[in-house]
Formats: C-alpha cells, structure tokens, sequence
C-alpha cells in the first residue's frame, strides 16, 4: 500500500463508534499497509512553488509505530549526564549507545536498545516517571554523541554548546543512608565543615526507603573535597548528584544560566574570567569585550558574559562574586550574546532592573533592534504585510481577527520566539488596495490584545491611604512610563511615575499584567485621575505595532502558477496522518498522490504537503473550497492525570496527546467549567507530533472533576486552516 488513488478506498478508518478518531499522532498510512511500507513509483509530478515535486522512488518508512529500538526521552533534568541516562535505562535491557543534548532551553535524549522489545519494556515503565516523555523516536538515527555540541546555538550561528558527552561539573552532593531522625540542621552542620554551604535538604524517598539528603556547595572544589574524604565510609553513601537542578516549582530563581559580568579593570583575560567562574560549575563559554564603549551607561567599562551548563551553578556564582574586586555579577538581560558569525541574535525584550535599593525585579523594555539595524527601504504595495512590535503570546486568530475588520483576510502568521517575547507576523489581504487601507489605519495603533480596564485608586501605605499617590492596576507589561506620564498628564501634573517589576521573569505562555505607581501634583488631581480613569480602557498603553508592505518572493512563481491538478498546501498541524489529508481532499475528486513535506524549522507546529488530483478540474474546486478555510478533523482522546511523581490527588493536573496547533484560548475553554484556572502552562516538547500541558484549578475536587470527565474526550479544538494553493511545474533539468 502506498498512495492511495482513486476513490480513496486505501485511507484508513478514522473514527471509532463514539465518534473518537482511532488514528494517533505521528502515525502515517504506511502504518496502516504492514511492515513492507509503500512505494511510489512515479517520475515526478509537478512540485510547490519552489519547484519541489513529488521525487520518482521512495517507498514508506513501513512500519508500525515502534518497529526499531530508539527511543527519544524528554524534559529531562538540566545537567542530566548520559552515564545517569544509560544506568536509569540499562534495567530494560541491552542499551547499544546513549545520548543526552539541550536545545532552546530543553534536555533530552536518545536511548538505543538492541531489540524492539527492550525498548517497548522501557516505554512502558519509564514514560510519565519523573514527568520525562519517553517514546519512540521518530526514526532510527543513531546520532553520535561527538559534536553534538556544535551548530546553532542560543548565541548565535556557529556557536558552541554543551556537546552530548561533556562532564558537567557541579557542587551538589547527595548522602544516602542516613538515620530517620536526620534533620536538615544536623546535615548541614557536619558538612559545613568541609567548606560554605549554599543549600541543604533532608528528604525521604518513600515509605520505608532510606533517608537521604543533598548539600550544595559554593564551589566545585569544596564538593569534591567532602566526596573523596567520605565517600565509601561505612554507613554513608557520598557521591556527586545526578544532576545540579534544584527542586521548585513552576518558575525558577533565575530564568537562565546567562551572566553578566561588569566593571571588569584592564588585565583582566577570557582565560582568568573562565576560572574564576569555574569554581562554582561548568563553564559552556566565556565572551570579554575588551573594547569599552566610549558613551553611554558602559562608558570605559569592560564587561563579559559567562555562559553556565546549570541555572544553579550561575546562582552560586552571582551570590559568591557580585561585589569581587568591584565587579558587578548579575543575570544576563537574555539567553543570548552576540558570538557567533552570522545567523540571528535574539534579543529578549524583558530586562533586570533595580531601582531605588529596594526591590529588584523584571520590565519589559522596547526591543532595540529597530535601532540597531537601518531601516530598510519599504518595498513597492502589494497583498502582503509585515508587522513588527506586536504584544508577547499573540496568537495567528487575534491577528486575523484585527486585520479582518478591515477586509478579508487570506493567509496570516505569527513569527514569534517564545510566548514572552514580542512578535511580528506575515499578513495576505485578499487585494493591494486592502492591505494598503490596513497598513494606513492600523500602523502607530496599540493591538487589542493590550487593551483592558485599569483599576486606579490611592496608594495604601502602612494601612493609611496616600492622597496625591495612584496606585494602578491593569497595565499590560508592554506599556511604558512615557505613555502612563501622558495619559495620567491630562488630569494634574505628574510629579513622577514608575512601573513596579515583576519578581520573575515571564516565561510561560501567560504574561501577566503589571502595576505602577503615580504622584500627582495634588491629592485633588489624584482624585480627578481616579474618577477620569478607573474602570476605563485605554487606547494609549502598549507597544504600538508597525505596518508595512512585505518583500515579495523572488521570482513571484506562487502568484503566476496556472490552475493545474498539483496542489500545494500549507497549516497541516505536525503530527496529523497523511490520510486525514487525504480524506478531506477526496470531497472533491480523486487524489492520485499526497505527500507530507517536513518543516525546515522543527518548532513550528504546522507543514506542508503536495497533493496531485486526478484532474485540473478537481483540483480548481478544491482550491475554491478549501483555500483559507477551517476544516474539522476528527481527534484523538487526551490523557489527564495528576501532575506529580506520585500522581497524588491535588489541584495540578498533567495533559498528554494535545495537538502541536491547539492554543491556550482552547485549552481554557475546555477546562473553564470547572472552576477557575490558577495556572495553565503548554509544554511544547522538541522533535515531538503533541503537545503537553500543566492546569492548575483551585481546588483538588475540581480537579478531581475535569480528570474523571475530560480523561480521554476531545479538547476544545477548531481544527487547521488550509492555505491551498497551485504548485509550480517542475523544470526539467538537462
């Protein structure tokens, strides 16, 4: 079985009697056609608008889900060595080769068994553990531990990350053995002696295991002093941890393992900041700017930045060096410096501030990159813009749904880096003369999404009320002083202003809110501000977005492709089969061929794929029907449990098998009925065709609730938008 054609009588059955759809993520139709896989023996049928067409050959990868014996494992701990990978997995059976690597902030793995059997075992038991994902791997690579580290990484193209098979260093030592009655006081006090202690903990691991307990040290030296002296002593069990992350919660102390090193005297060398740094754990890379800038802040300073393997091993060396010598040791504004040659810089848009000695915290602060770089010339109007500055975690249908009250629009994507970032985004209109009525009216406007009341009333301090001090509420995180100077200036004089940071970096997909705080000249403007703006929305806070023409693609073969019977398609949710496809596209013909091309860019959740239709007539109503159009699909059942190791009844639950497209809107929504959600978190797993999320509700029994009904349903999903359009004939190539 390969391609289906004609009548789709090959597509599988998708949906079961109660209407669940009985296909899973990742699977394709060759997982449907036995162990043989399909093949496609055409010479090519016309391709995408790159030219890209269906290649002669090739038959399907055949199997069934699991038919080798990688398995990828995932959201493992930072600083997870693959010795501690390999052991934790050698228990299922023979483990051939072994691989642990980080990107984008994330940790996984690849473990490779030597039978399909020993890893189906280690699926089975491993997978939830720890709250790691353990699957099979999307194919059978067996990838290298050596330079593993190299390629792109958070500093920029041609940078060199943490390789798979580097030694992490770190100060955590873990003590087995220890008596019940142990406490914390005790542990700490006996180790201390052996050098500073920065953290101690004294924890069982379950009923009637042992007690055990972890020291942290300030430096790596002081860890391996306490190991080698007491390691093997009878009754205790020394050793280095598996690992150097810290227990917590959802947010961590610090939001990467990025420092910033200032004030640094002339002498000072890379090689010197390096070990120095070193002490208190591994060193991924250390950058010295040796020339000072001649103005501004920085003026005559010298500064560098180094890059830890570990969040706690760059905490351990802020608190032990801010001060050293007079250096200023704080975290880096981002997760990234400019090193690399080429290739993109990302700048984070949330910045360390510390006003007043009173409190430290985060503000967002405008991107500098407009600044940086020379504007460019703005192409010739067209159908297509580009808008820049938009507010953090937009999603595609709150941009659709703002370019649309202008005109229809036919395609819409949000280029994003996180969902705590600022955005920009790709928008089609249906003619030039829309999308230039677009750009005239909402360019220099404040998107919808920053919009929302704001709730002013006095500033209470010491429990008695301040009568010329507002303390407001309700600010979205990319309004700025200048802009709550102006609006709080139209009712008195605005002695000072300022926007209190937020004590953690925003991480998530929600960014929350911020608050201010506002003197007026007299506690009677305080009160005109009060009645003139509590319980009000203004137009005037938030990031102004900018629009603008696009460049068009060169060559313009998409726009100039005739009607014939190859379709190219694009938002294809990753993960969705190829027959699901398949079906939808045989409401209107026959479909010789249908193939599902892999993104470029592994963190989007959406891809391409080329369809051929039987005829060109087929094809032109298929383009009609389906181009821009929401199409329902059915879905798989999610999976909800309790968060947790022990999956023990609480308010946190833990959602598996989620579409990579679903939003957090959705999610809300489906949960929503069941009482109010504290905390929601999407888990987007690297290299993975689902998604996973964290909901916290108020309260256990509502939990207990959402578990018992929502425990294998179908969330709250629209289903993909397709942008169907005629691919461009393949040249023939002498």
């Amino acid at each position: 079985g390969g391609f289906a054609s004609g009548g789709g009588s090959n597509v599988p059955q998708q949906m079961s009697i109660n209407g669940v759809a009985t296909w899973t993520y990742g699977q394709s139709s060759n997982a449907q056609s036995g162990a043989k896989g399909g093949k496609d023996a055409g010479k090519g049928c016309g391709g995408g608008p790159k030219g890209a067409g269906f290649p002669g050959g090739g038959g399907g990868d055949g199997g069934m889900v699991g038919a080798h014996s990688n398995v990828f494992v995932g959201n493992l701990p930072e600083g997870t060595t693959q010795e501690a990978l390999q052991q934790v997995f050698s228990v299922h059976g023979e483990v051939q080769s072994c691989s642990v690597m980080s990107k984008a902030g994330r940790t996984f793995g690849f473990v490779k068994f030597g039978s399909i059997a020993s890893a189906a075992r280690a699926i089975a038991a491993a997978n939830g553990r720890s709250g790691w994902l353990v699957k099979f791997a999307n194919n059978d690579a067996n990838i290298s531990t050596k330079g593993a580290g190299k390629g792109v990484d958070s500093f920029g193209k041609g940078g060199k990350g943490p390789s798979s098979d580097m030694k992490v260093e770190h100060t955590n030592v873990f003590v087995g053995g220890l008596p019940d009655e142990t406490t914390q006081e005790w542990l700490r006090a006996h180790f201390s002696q052996y050098g500073k202690i920065k953290s101690c903990l004294v924890s069982k691991k379950a009923e009637g295991e042992q007690t055990y307990g972890l020291v942290e040290y300030y430096t790596v030296a002081e860890a391996e002093r306490v190991v080698q002296m007491l390691s093997g002593q009878p009754g205790w069990f020394v050793k280095f941890a598996i690992n150097d992350a810290r227990s917590g919660g959802w947010d961590q102390q610090l939001p990467h393992s990025n420092v910033f090193v200032g004030n640094l005297p002339e002498g000072i060398d890379k090689d010197y900041l390096e070990r120095t740094f070193a002490q208190h754990g591994t060193v991924v890379s250390t950058i010295m700017h040796t020339d000072p800038p001649p103005d501004g802040p920085n003026a005559g300073k010298r500064y560098g930045f180094v890059k830890f393997a570990t969040v706690a091993a760059a905490a351990r060396a802020i608190e032990a060096l801010d001060g050293h010598e007079g250096w200023n040791v704080k975290v880096a504004i981002n997760d990234t410096v400019a090193g690399g040659k080429g290739g993109y810089q990302w700048f984070d848009d949330w910045s360390w501030n510390t006003w007043g000695g009173k409190g430290a915290g985060w503000i967002w602060q405008p991107s500098e990159r407009s600044g940086k770089e020379p504007e460019r010339p703005e192409p010739p109007p067209s159908d297509n813009l580009y808008v820049k500055d938009l507010p953090p975690g937009i999603t595609e249908d709150e941009v659709h749904a703002t370019f649309s009250k202008v005109g229809s629009v036919v395609e819409c994507r949000v280029l994003r880096w996180d969902n705590a970032s600022g955005c920009a985004a790709l928008v089609r209109m249906a003619s030039t003369e829309l999308a230039a009525r677009a750009r005239t009216q909402l360019s220099g406007t404040v998107h919808e999404r920053c919009l929302q009341p704001l709730t002013v009333t006095l500033q209470n301090r010491g429990g008695e009320c301040v009568e010329d001090h507002l303390y407001v509420k309700g600010l979205h995180c990319t309004s700025t002083t200048d802009q709550l100077r102006t609006l709080f200036g139209r009712y008195g004089t605005v002695k000072w202003c300022r926007i209190l940071p937020l004590p953690f970096q925003p991480r998530g997909s929600t960014v929350p809110d911020v608050a201010a705080l506002v003197q007026m000249g007299s506690a009677q403007e305080a009160q005109y501000a009060i009645e003139g703006l509590n319980g009000r929305t203004s137009a005037e806070l938030g990031q102004p977005m900018t629009v603008r023409f696009a460049e068009s693609k060169q060559g313009g073969a998409e726009t100039d492709t005739k009607p014939n019977n190859n379709l190219y398609v694009k938002g294809w949710p990753v993960g969705f089969p190829d027959f699901l496809l398949q079906s939808i596209f045989e409401q209107y013909g026959s479909v010789v061929r249908l193939r599902l091309l892999d993104n470029p860019d592994p963190e989007q959740p959406t891809c391409a794929a080329l369809v051929q239709m039987s005829r060109v007539e087929e094809a032109v109503v298929a383009v009609r029907q389906l181009h821009g159009r929401t199409v329902q699909t059915a879905m798989p059942p999610m999976h909800v449990r309790y968060a947790g190791k022990d999956q023990g009844h609480s308010d946190n639950l833990y959602i598996t098998s989620l579409p990579r497209t679903i939003t957090e809107l959705q999610l809300r929504q489906t949960f929503a009925k069941y009482g109010e959600i504290a905390r929601l978190r999407l888990l987007q797993q690297a290299g993975s065709h689902e998604t996973h999320a964290l909901v916290q509700l108020t309260s256990p029994q509502a939990a207990a609730a959402a578990l018992r009904e929502l425990d294998g349903s179908v969330p709250a999903y629209k289903g993909p938008t397709l942008y169907v359009t005629y691919a461009a004939k393949r040249e023939n190539k002498p």
